[in-house]
């Protein structure tokens, strides 16, 4: 039938039809060229034939035009000429193909590309003389007869075997849309995803076997029978690791999220490369599923792993208008006994705001962390720090300690609980007090976001619990409790226009006044990390607030921070991408800290709202916002706030 054009296999080759697919940019950058004639010992005697690229389209379509320039390596490659005419009609040739694959990966497969070179077809078997005589540089015309955008007529898979028979595949949800545009493309990852849905129902070796594929050009429609192999259903088998050196391999395998004999299950794949690179000691994870069952009719795993250079040293730095500077230098080992255990030891400087050291904080640091101490997924975490805090509210000189094991329940859910002892002097607006805490801390995380550094989709909770008892002072016990929830939701499929959001609440149990609770430990709301736009500590009950003349009024200065016993703290940002690395994020910040130990409304919320710009990176955004108070200024806060720092406000 002349109106039905049948495509070998369905298409032209996969890899022309992805060039086209993907981005012909990219495509064009990376071509090989067809054999430009000679070999190239002979051709290095024979010159290079010169010639000048020009595109015709009907209709003058731009876009059509643009995929003809990008996939033409006649355009890409102009500057190096080829060995003689020959060259020169290869090349031409080799990009009637190629152009005509990155116009099938469109939809149009009735699409025409001929190439003419000093206007004889490059098909023809004269064009090596046309070029040879003449003018130089040769004139070369690439002529695109587009063509219409071919839609889906009849969809459906044709299964193999008895196991993809009884499967009902959802082909829409695929994308292959009877009377919807049919590029090869869509294709392509269609089948990807009925093959991703044989392999979550534990088919491991499910694979499509080749499709068949008719163009009606009567019809303008393109029929499709995909072949489909579902293969046995098979469990996972062993687990055999490689590559490790100086890391002990057992480490690894206590990582592994399945048992051998558990039913197969892609995502426990994809968990554990994840488990794995949370090791931080491998440069390279691969991950090898057999590619038939072993003898127990089961899917042995190999992982391959590479390792990273162990030890690492940097510096930060951050700067905001209101709070000033603050560096920070830190060094690392990630393999310190040979188990991944992570030692990193930090020393920081901030409020660099005045020529006064005595106002600068300090802090030192040591955090060490060891894999695997109960099971594969019991980490040991101990930190150790010394610190001078100089707040707006209270000036604090302190140790601290914590010893406490985190336990991965599931890929997206982990607790914690431990032991910590806090021994600080601190001096407020009542008076200086000695305290000694020891407490129970208790923490709850879920987080099924897709990206740590920038997520784009999912839900990050954290629930956290820390009953102290004072071993010094007359307030000898309080509890501490936090939450906070952050979601993320893209409108696009590229995450380049992501609505985030986010709300945390704490309250402090136990003690009847805020006073009674030691200064660093009440809730304080204001600043970069809180509500942008207020100064440090200001989105809280001042002392003033807390001690109305004349009770203790001279003891507080200008809407001092006092603190609260509750808190109450919101976000909403719209992280809006201008190009792969540049984005901008207008945003509104809520909240306030409370005096009472859950939160009043009746207090004052302060509202800040602002716009700022991201530099993304592979180690996460590079954060400048811009913010000022909308609601509830006070004296001390300014008009206007900048904040500098790495990674995304939440």
């Amino acid at each position: 039938m002349a109106a039905l054009r049948r495509l070998r296999n369905g298409f032209p080759s996969p890899r022309l039809l992805a060039v086209g697919a993907v981005c012909a940019l990219v495509a064009a950058a990376h071509a090989q060229p067809a054999p430009d004639g000679p070999p190239p010992a002979a051709a290095a005697a024979v010159p290079g034939v010169s010639y000048a690229t020009s595109f015709q389209v009907d209709g003058g379509d731009k876009d059509v035009e643009k995929i003809a320039t990008d996939t033409s390596s006649l355009k890409t490659l102009e500057k190096e000429p080829p060995p003689g005419p020959p060259g020169l009609v290869g090349r031409a040739k080799a990009d009637i193909e190629r152009i005509s694959a990155a116009l099938s990966a469109t939809g149009r497969y009735g699409a025409v590309v001929d190439v003419t070179v000093a206007g004889v077809s490059a098909t023809s078997q004269s064009a090596p003389d046309a070029a040879q005589r003449s003018r130089k540089p040769v004139p070369v015309v690439v002529v695109v007869h587009q063509g219409p955008v071919f839609t889906f007529g009849s969809v459906r898979v044709q299964p193999l075997d008895a196991p993809a028979s009884r499967v009902d595949f959802n082909l829409r949800k695929a994308g292959l849309e009877p009377g919807k545009p049919a590029p090869s493309a869509v294709i392509f990852a269609a089948e990807g995803k009925i093959v991703d849905q044989l392999r979550a129902d534990g088919y491991p070796f499910a694979a499509t076997k080749g499709r068949d594929a008719t163009a009606d050009h009567t019809r303008k429609q393109l029929d499709l029978v995909i072949k489909v192999a579902a293969g046995p259903q098979a469990p996972f088998g062993e687990v055999t690791v490689s590559g490790t050196k100086e890391v002990d391999p057992r480490v690894v395998r206590g990582r592994v999220p399945f048992k051998p004999g558990d039913r197969y299950d892609p995502e426990k794949v994809r968990e554990l490369r994840e488990e794995i690179a949370k090791l931080d000691v491998f440069s390279s994870i691969r991950i090898r599923e057999a590619e038939k069952p072993d003898a127990s009719g089961r899917v042995p795993i190999a992982i391959e792993v590479e390792e990273k250079k162990f030890r690492y040293v940097g510096a930060a730095a951050k700067w905001d208008s209101i709070d000033g500077a603050g560096v920070n230098a830190y060094w690392g080992h990630r393999n310190l006994f040979g188990g991944a255990e992570k030692l990193r030891l930090d020393a920081g400087v901030g409020r660099l705001i005045t020529n006064k050291p005595a106002e600068y904080e300090y802090q030192l640091r040591a955090q060490f962390e060891k894999p695997g101490v109960i099971t594969g997924f019991t980490d040991l975490l101990v930190e150790i720090e010394a610190l001078r805090e100089r707040t707006d509210a209270y000036w604090r000189d302190g140790i601290r300690g914590q010893v406490a094991l985190r336990q991965r329940i599931s890929s997206d859910l982990s607790i914690q609980g431990g032991v910590e002892v806090e021994a600080s002097d601190i001096r407020d607006t009542i008076g200086e007090k000695n305290y000694l805490l020891v407490g129970l801390p208790m923490s709850a995380t879920f987080d099924n976001t897709d990206n740590k550094l920038n997520p784009s989709e999912g839900v990050k909770l954290t629930l956290a619990a820390a009953p102290y008892y004072n071993a010094q002072g007359e307030q000898k016990s309080l509890s501490i409790f936090k939450a906070q929830i952050s979601s993320y939701f893209a409108f696009d499929e590229d995450g380049r226009f992501i609505l985030a959001g986010k709300i945390g609440a704490g309250s402090i149990v136990g003690p009847s006044s805020t006073e009674d609770v030691p200064a660093n430990r009440r809730f304080f709301a204001g600043g970069g990390g809180s509500v942008r736009g207020f100064a440090y500590q200001s989105a809280s009950p001042s002392c003033k607030e807390k001690f109305p003349p004349p009770d203790k009024a001279l003891i507080c200065n200008d809407d001092q921070p006092f603190g609260g016993r509750s808190l109450l703290e919101s976000s909403v940002e719209a992280r809006i991408k201008v190009t792969d690395t540049i984005g901008v994020v207008p945003f509104v910040d809520a909240g306030a800290a409370f005096d009472k130990t859950y939160p009043d409304f009746k207090e004052d919320i302060r509202v800040g709202a602002g716009v700022g710009l991201r530099y993304y990176t592979s180690i996460g955004p590079i954060r400048f916002d811009v913010a000022t108070p909308v609601m509830g200024r006070t004296r001390n806060d300014p008009r206007v706030a900048f904040y500098v720092s790495i990674g995304q406000s939440f």
